[in-house]
């Protein structure tokens, strides 16, 4: 099964193989990727180290990491859109290499927080302990430092594989200043029209991306420790106001540029809604419409597929980790392999493609979903001794514990499904478009009002993920 599923990735390198060494002139691009990839993951690791700290110090609440915790869920497209409209507000450029940094760091900072946190809350607890025994200036960071360095290097790779592979803001940011990364070049070549070997090329550059990714696969998934609850000082409301002014800052640095543009009437600054003329044009229609069926089926098939596995721990896991590779690496790479492993069947240039997509990405969430979710084997040995059957303890006794954790995976897998670009961009058909496909189309044909109603309207979806953490 791993080497079925890692076929397409096979591929990719046996069809670019040949044209790699053409690929040369494009180290600019390969280069650029790199350093974008990379000042990007830093920016993000340090401001996201910042709001750990003011948070924890300031016992910030549920509400504004809520607030924080949004500017993650929405797409990264429409993050780029939310820059690119609220700086042209303001009188200044968003297009090119700042404001591709600008978008990632506002995007990935939220992440980076909940995977730094826990760690961060260790290192403050030493720190405080420390003080108590004297150890204080440059001697505190021996104590400080060292709990911070492993899960620094998981997120700073978890972060860089994010960035190295993200389409959606280059998309919007990069491609009509020609700035290229990776992603955008690949995509650019295979559509180009003028390529010797269209398929070729765009492999080749899979090939540059999977390897400026391969080191950082080995940084991404270490073990991290339980964070225990320590000792922290006394709550000081300076940290928490400063938590807020950054997730308040943030979310409007996204939010009003989206507002401006989608509400008011860049003619006459009248209040003038543009969501009835988005809606209305056919490609958006059909873009709601497909993604809507894909998000549901793809969600509700892998999260029955995690049930199913679920009584069989060994093999869940198995599973997940091999289709981690999927979900880890960049995107472009599993849509290029796709095209070569079923362009010559009917599969390809029909939706069921994009579906076979979405659920090898996807796959690895929805395993981790329910793997990692409250441990019901107990009660299920409980409910065989009292005379029930394994099938029966688990319907009766397991999967009825489980729900809330196939809810959580539910409102965790819909949204991302639902606004996926980098796939869809490679393999949508015509007449089954994708939500993020008539989004970036609407923005490259001059239509930036029915754009950012749209990009509204996805944020309004992406909150509903917050819902993924029931209370019952």
């Amino acid at each position: 099964m791993a080497l079925a599923l890692a076929l397409p990735l096979f591929l990719l390198f046996l069809r670019g193989l040949p044209t790699f060494p053409r690929t040369l002139q494009d180290l600019d691009v390969v280069l650029q990727s790199l350093a974008l990839a990379g000042a990007g993951t830093l920016l993000t690791l340090l401001l996201a180290l910042a709001l750990a700290a003011w948070g924890l110090l300031g016992r910030v609440g549920r509400g504004w990491e809520g607030l924080l915790l949004l500017g993650y869920l929405v797409p990264p497209f429409v993050t780029g859109m939310g820059v690119l409209f609220s700086l042209e507000g303001i009188g200044m450029e968003a297009y090119g290499a700042p404001g591709i940094l600008l978008a990632w760091t506002l995007h990935y900072t939220p992440l980076a927080y909940l995977l730094l946190k826990p760690q961060v809350r260790v290192a403050l607890g030493l720190l405080g302990a420390a003080r108590v025994h004297g150890v204080v200036g440059v001697r505190a960071l021996r104590v400080f430092l060292p709990p911070l360095l492993p899960p620094l290097l998981a997120a700073g790779g978890a972060l860089y594989l994010a960035l190295l592979g993200n389409f959606g803001v280059p998309a919007v940011l990069g491609l009509p200043e020609r700035v290229y990364v990776l992603p955008t070049l690949a995509y650019a070549r295979l559509m180009s029209p003028l390529a010797q070997d269209p398929l070729g090329e765009a492999a080749a550059l899979g090939i540059w991306l999977a390897l400026l990714a391969l080191p950082a696969l080995l940084l991404s998934r270490p073990p991290l420790l339980e964070a225990q609850e320590p000792l922290l000082p006394p709550p000081r409301p300076i940290y928490r106001h400063l938590f807020a002014l950054y997730a308040l800052l943030a979310l409007a640095l996204t939010l009003l540029g989206l507002v401006r543009e989608a509400l008011q009437n860049p003619y006459t600054g009248a209040l003038d809604p543009a969501f009835g003329e988005a809606l209305a044009l056919p490609l958006v229609q059909r873009g709601l419409r497909n993604s809507l069926l894909l998000a549901l089926a793809t969600t509700g098939l892998l999260l029955l597929l995690a049930l199913a596995l679920r009584p069989f721990p060994q093999a869940l896991g198995r599973l997940r980790r091999v289709l981690d590779l999927h979900y880890l690496l960049p995107g472009t790479l599993l849509g290029l392999g796709l095209i070569l492993l079923l362009g010559p069947t009917p599969l390809y240039g029909t939706p069921w493609i994009l579906f076979l997509a979405y659920l090898l990405n996807f796959a690895a969430l929805a395993l981790r979903a329910l793997e990692g979710s409250v441990r019901v084997e107990g009660a299920v040995w409980a409910g065989r001794v009292h005379g029930l059957g394994a099938w029966r303890a688990w319907l009766r006794l397991g999967y009825p514990l489980l729900l809330p954790s196939a809810f959580a995976g539910f409102f965790l897998i819909f949204p991302l499904a639902f606004a996926e670009i980098t796939l869809s961009a490679l393999l949508y058909a015509p007449g089954a478009e994708t939500v993020g496909v008539a989004v970036l189309s609407a923005l490259n044909g001059g239509l930036y009002r029915e754009a950012a109603a749209l990009g509204l309207l996805l944020m309004a979806l992406s909150a509903t993920t917050l819902l993924g953490r029931p209370r019952w």
